[in-house]
């Protein structure tokens, strides 16, 4: 067994013990015992496992990926399941999902003044496409709507591209490094079958955890590694954020290693604003309306976020 000190959700003691287990060399941690650790009730059902406090809601399924999160889904890179009847989950979670929603003071200290944002695709690359739009001009201009809402709030604000210009992926995060953003957001639409629809924000996948979409580990570090709990918070807050604007399908936030993640020098999400194969989300997408929706749900997430981190 061992040790953990952490500032809760809820006023709780500062220490409790949490013990684990190892199954493929994987470290699970005691669903129970990480309740104690936040100051929270533990209630096992048949196939259910929740953490339950005044301020949070954590929901579980045995052996499924998919979690709930003050009723925001998030997407695990292990599934828990039972230890000698008793409920686990991996140690990767723990440190890299659940206590940076939990405990801000896991969070790197400071404050967000520059936004980047970068709208996907671009020139000769469109992108996805719908019936009567391409993907690379729906982003630009939702990004021009968020640009705006987060200059109204106080924020510095700047595009990768500005117009219908083909940028690499490589330019991208070297422009966050070169103009030294704070945080990055990539704005993106969807293509699925017909009847696929909704929104998905994704971060980069933490060192030691599975992608949403694959059965293999992150191994090693990359140039994002160091921001892999603000990422979890930030792509949390803008999921929850956009999710309640929109009232669009929660499709979860999730974990993958896109190359503008992975090579981000500041905490950095990809949002997935809806599926232009889908027809009524193709002309949701269209409108200045619904735009003008999402602009303000990622502006309020980036907000939440920046309102969670410890000051220096």
């Amino acid at each position: 067994a061992w040790l953990l000190a952490a500032a809760p959700a809820a006023p709780a003691a500062g220490k409790a013990r949490v013990r684990y287990v190892t199954s493929n060399g994987v470290r699970y941690l005691y669903l129970a015992d990480v309740a104690d650790l936040f100051g929270m009730r533990y209630e096992a059902g048949s196939r259910t496992f929740a953490l339950r406090s005044r301020w949070s809601s954590l929901v579980f399924t045995m052996n499924e990926t998919e979690a709930v999160i003050n009723g925001t889904r998030v997407h695990l890179s292990d599934a828990p399941w039972l230890s000698k009847g008793q409920a686990v989950l991996a140690d990767v979670d723990f440190r890299l999902l659940l206590r940076p929603i939990l405990n801000p003071n896991s969070l790197q200290r400071g404050k967000v003044r520059r936004v980047l944002i970068d709208p996907g695709h671009g020139g000769r690359d469109p992108g996805t496409h719908g019936k009567r739009q391409k993907e690379k001009d729906v982003v630009l201009q939702v990004a021009r709507r968020l640009e705006k809402e987060l200059r109204d709030l106080g924020f510095e604000v700047a595009l990768t591209r500005s117009g219908d210009a083909e940028l690499s992926l490589a330019a991208r995060s070297q422009k966050a490094a070169a103009w030294k953003a704070d945080l990055m957001i990539s704005l993106h639409c969807n293509a699925a079958p017909p009847s696929v629809r909704g929104i998905e924000v994704f971060r980069m996948t933490p060192q030691g955890a599975r992608s949403t979409y694959s059965l293999q580990r992150t191994s090693g570090t990359c140039r994002n590694s160091p921001w892999e709990t603000d990422n979890a918070r930030l792509a949390y807050e803008v999921q929850r954020a956009l999710v309640a604007g929109t009232e669009a399908v929660d499709r979860g936030m999730k974990s993958a290693r896109f190359a503008v993640l992975r090579e981000s020098p500041c905490p950095a999400v990809l949002v997935e604003m809806g599926f232009m194969s889908c027809p009524t989300e193709d002309v949701r997408l269209g409108t200045a309306a619904y735009q003008d929706r999402l602009a303000k749900g990622m502006a309020l997430g980036i907000q939440r976020y920046d309102a969670s981190l410890p000051r220096r």
